[in-house]
């Protein structure tokens, strides 16, 4: 396998039908994976915002993208879903007989690249099945996880309405250097802080 960065909306438009092809499989019900949302997304957020979005190319063939934010700073590096601050729901972009590998080959290669790194992805749906292989490739490289479920409400038009008592998963986890850690466990510590806040509020 070889991940290719896209790292510009307009490079993006070259793997449309390869997108598009994938969600299709899929029979994707998620609005906030459409290629044209994430698209105009990225448009409106400006190519200097760090989005890089990763395609997994396998035999001359695209089989997965995983659309990310990067964010850098004294820790190292930070990674979130493009939809991170939107408070969208966001996932991986494969087929599910493809989703374990491309989690293990795409993982171990932005480790292996960046060191020392905080991943916080949030927007997965917990009745999704990525949460899982994530969890499971996390213990086959014994890297800890933080994991917060919230009940997620939309009022965007145009949303199925089975969405409309989703829950959504956020999982924080880094790479195993001293900058990592500390980074991801003041993140750990600011999600227990907002989950302890919602459960006196309700």
């Amino acid at each position: 396998m070889e991940l290719v960065l896209i790292n510009t909306y307009k490079q993006l438009s070259i793997y449309e039908k390869d997108w598009l092809a994938i969600l299709e499989a899929n029979q994707n019900t998620n609005p906030f994976l459409e290629y044209e949302f994430v698209y105009s997304l990225w448009e409106v957020l400006g190519e200097q915002k760090g989005v890089e979005i990763y395609a997994v190319k396998e035999h001359n063939r695209i089989i997965a993208f995983f659309p990310f934010q990067l964010k850098q700073n004294w820790f190292g590096y930070t990674l979130y879903f493009i939809a991170q601050n939107e408070g969208n729901c966001m996932d991986i972009i494969a087929k599910e007989r493809d989703k374990d590998r491309v989690i293990m080959f795409v993982f171990d290669v932005l480790i292996k690249r960046k060191k020392s790194i905080v991943f916080s992805l949030n927007g997965l749906l917990e009745s999704g099945d990525t949460l899982s292989k994530l969890s499971r490739y996390l213990q086959a490289r014994s890297m800890k996880e933080y994991s917060r479920v919230d009940a997620f409400q939309l009022d965007y038009k145009h949303v199925p309405k089975d969405f409309s008592n989703e829950y959504y998963t956020k999982i924080i986890f880094s790479t195993n250097t001293l900058r990592a850690k500390t980074y991801r466990n003041i993140l750990w510590t600011k999600e227990m802080v907002t989950a302890k806040f919602i459960r006196k509020s309700n």
